[in-house]
């Protein structure tokens, strides 16, 4: 008796996205330290790359430097741009990015001269699956977050309205943001415009907001003027928050650093 045996295939394995991407990503930043790296030293003494005692030497050098050409000419702009999309779809590919040494200081040292290297260096810089703490210190409410892809403080304000109707208290839900240095011996927020300097304005990246113990913590305040209303740093990255506690007045209290009654009689 005969039998056949059919061949036997395997099923079909999509690759890992991450995985995929990081042997481009890393040749990506071979290519970008390549470029950011300053000219090599000449002369017989290896001197430094500014002579100011010497003119003439001075002239030499920097006829020697290779200055970048337009951005819109410049291929590397668009291998960076190339490698974009894959960033803002996944944030695991965003994840391997990160593990790279030297991919996001690449990109900073070519960021503001490279469209497409700023725009990396900012995605590189979006808190992933990082814990945000945001404080109301006049009404003693608060709340932390699990934050993924949002990219800047108004977008963080714009989901905190819709996922924490707690917060709102004042309008339509905008508020002023501070960092938590702006907190006076009182417990309050400066009134107005004084204690500008501690602003986290709407269009900072949130990864601006400072970390206290593993978390982002900012305050938030009444806003010292209408705000104009603007498009997220990255519309087409997936933003979204989730709640992971609303505080109680009391627990404000202590992350403030306040005694809890005063707070709760202000909330009151």
């Amino acid at each position: 008796m005969r039998t056949d045996t059919l061949p036997l295939r395997a099923p079909a394995v999509e690759p890992d996205p991450a995985f995929a991407a990081r042997p481009g990503l890393v040749r990506l930043r071979d290519a970008l330290q390549t470029a950011a790296a300053p000219p090599p030293r000449r002369g017989p003494w290896k001197e430094p790359p500014v002579f100011f005692f010497d003119p003439a030497r001075q002239a030499e050098l920097d006829a020697a430097r290779a200055p970048l050409p337009p951005a819109d000419r410049h291929p590397l702009d668009a291998r960076v741009a190339a490698e974009l999309p894959a960033l803002i779809d996944s944030v695991d590919v965003r994840r391997v990015a990160r593990t790279i040494p030297g991919l996001r200081e690449a990109a900073a040292a070519l960021a503001g001269r490279l469209p497409a290297a700023t725009d990396l260096f900012d995605l590189l810089a979006v808190p992933d699956d990082e814990v945000v703490v945001a404080l109301d210190p006049a009404r003693g409410v608060g709340v932390r977050l699990l934050v993924r892809g949002v990219a800047d403080v108004g977008q963080l304000q714009t989901l905190l309205a819709d996922a924490v109707p707690e917060l709102v208290g004042r309008g339509p839900g905008r508020w002023q943001a501070y960092r938590p240095a702006a907190l006076r011996a009182d417990g309050t927020l400066p009134e107005g415009v004084s204690g500008y300097e501690h602003w986290l304005w709407p269009h900072a990246p949130l990864a601006a907001v400072p970390l206290v113990r593993g978390e982002r913590v900012l305050l938030l305040g009444p806003p010292a003027f209408p705000a104009a209303d603007a498009g997220p740093r990255f519309p087409e990255l997936a933003a979204d928050v989730t709640v992971l506690a609303v505080l109680a007045p009391a627990e404000v209290a202590a992350r403030l650093g306040r005694p809890a009654p005063r707070v709760l009689a202000r909330a009151a």
